[in-house]
């Protein structure tokens, strides 16, 4: 098992040499005004300051709270009732729009404060005396959710082909024209400095992504995060439970990544407990006769199915046919959720091969009032024949969640263990069963946000 410890010295190294062309580009110009990619950011989080707490290790020291303890911070009224002092979440939802509501605490600023991984700031398991993040903090939600007019990923990725279309393209690679370059090992995108952005999860009050959410898709997340600040997470890494498709942009979920490039097949591996393999398919078009657009039969997979063309050296992809899932520290999303991405290069003032910026949109109108849209860096460190070979991780299970807990399991231990249904909201279920007792779990209605 790999070590926390990041980046490794060949990455130090080489992150160095081309930081400042790194650090600097965003999203990529492409050169003309495009109807659907390259549109710059409006907000920058790479400026933005965290709002809550954030992990730590080690002794408590300063982890970016502004009160601990069960106090208050200066300046600031609490609300009578919030997530952590709640008997119940459901009947408090007309006050889940005030950041006070979650102590003006970032998604990780939740899990933080339990100790879901470092030291807590929760004092002697008593959720009461959760420690404030920062009130006057926030990245901008007009920041968070896509530029582009389009509806449906469908429409999006239809205009990009056409513009390509109208541009000479899209370009038929062979062996001897496709961009080897790209071929290689990437740096794990999540830690590395210049790649802060909003999905992963420091930079946001919880209400600012609840305003993203449809009514029930914002009760899901709310009471994800009652129970993650409770330290009743339920991972579905611990359990070797499916990662699932958004797994792949959050920080922690994904180490070094490698990309393999050929006329008719990209291909994109990853891992931290599962492997992320995305194969994208040049060419081919999406059947669209089942529930969504799909390549093979009507059955959504993992991490879906991708189909690509080249406009000259970017690559414009579209995923369909995703499995909805949960990211703990993020929102759930459904079955419908569909991505465009792009991946543009990056090269230095020689014209050296760089890495990719990595832009991604989401649709998914069961859970996103609004398309979304993350833009990350994916810095190549090495060529494929360099270094150690991808290692295919095996998620073999030593924990399990006996009534409701996360215990580990010794050999030759026997346990009574209920099977979980996967496609159930496994997690779900648990929080219910165990530690929901006396709540009032109500039908979800009218969205308090009111985004358009």
């Amino acid at each position: 098992m790999k070590s926390w410890s990041w980046p490794a010295a060949a990455a130090v190294a080489s992150f160095a040499a081309f930081a400042a062309p790194v650090r600097a580009q965003l999203v990529v110009d492409p050169g003309f005004k495009s109807v659907g990619r390259g549109w710059p950011l409006k907000a920058d989080a790479r400026q933005t300051q965290e709002v809550g707490p954030n992990f730590g290790f080690g002794p408590q020291g300063n982890r970016n709270e502004t009160a601990r303890g069960g106090k208050t911070p200066d300046g600031i009224k609490p609300l009578p009732v919030d997530v952590f002092t709640t008997k119940d979440f459901y009947k408090d939802k007309d006050l889940w729009s005030d950041p006070r509501y979650f102590r003006c605490n970032s998604t990780i600023g939740i899990e933080a404060n339990s100790g879901a991984v470092g030291t807590p700031l929760i004092v002697n398991n008593d959720p009461a005396t959760a420690a404030w993040g920062h009130c006057d903090r926030d990245y901008p939600r007009d920041s968070i959710v896509s530029p582009y007019p389009f509806k449906t990923a469908q429409e999006h990725y239809e205009a990009l082909l056409a513009e390509t279309k109208k541009r000479g393209g899209p370009t038929e690679h062979t062996y001897a024209t496709v961009p080897g370059e790209w071929s290689g090992v990437y740096a794990r995108p999540g830690f590395m400095p210049g790649n802060e952005n909003w999905y992963r999860g420091h930079h946001n009050q919880v209400s600012t992504w609840l305003s993203l959410l449809t009514p029930e898709y914002q009760q899901r997340m709310v009471q994800q995060t009652y129970h993650e600040g409770r330290g009743e997470a339920q991972w579905p890494s611990q359990y070797c439970w499916p990662e699932g498709f958004m797994r792949r942009w959050h920080e922690a979920a994904v180490w070094e990544h490698q990309i393999l490039v050929t006329p008719k097949l990209v291909q994109i591996i990853a891992g931290v407990a599962r492997n992320f393999i995305t194969d994208i398919e040049i060419g081919r078009t999406f059947k669209t006769d089942g529930a969504v657009p799909r390549l093979g039969e009507d059955v959504p997979r993992w991490y879906g199915e991708t189909v690509g063309f080249w406009d000259k050296d970017a690559l414009i992809t579209w995923t369909s046919n995703v499995q909805g899932w949960m990211v703990h520290g993020a929102f759930e999303y459904s079955n419908k959720m569909q991505a465009i991405e792009i991946y543009s290069p990056i090269r230095d003032a020689s014209g050296k091969f760089q890495g990719l910026v990595h832009e991604a949109i989401f649709y998914d109108p069961e859970a996103l009032v609004q398309p979304v849209r993350v833009i990350r860096k994916l810095v190549k460190i090495s060529e494929v024949d360099k270094g150690d070979p991808y290692v295919f991780i095996e998620c073999v299970p030593t924990i399990y969640p006996l009534e409701g807990k996360p215990s580990p399991v010794r050999p030759g231990e026997v346990i009574q263990y209920e099977v979980p249904d996967i496609y159930g909201r496994p997690w779900a279920h648990i929080w219910e069963e165990y530690f929901e007792k006396g709540m009032e779990k109500p039908n979800t209605g009218e969205d308090i946000f009111k985004f358009d």
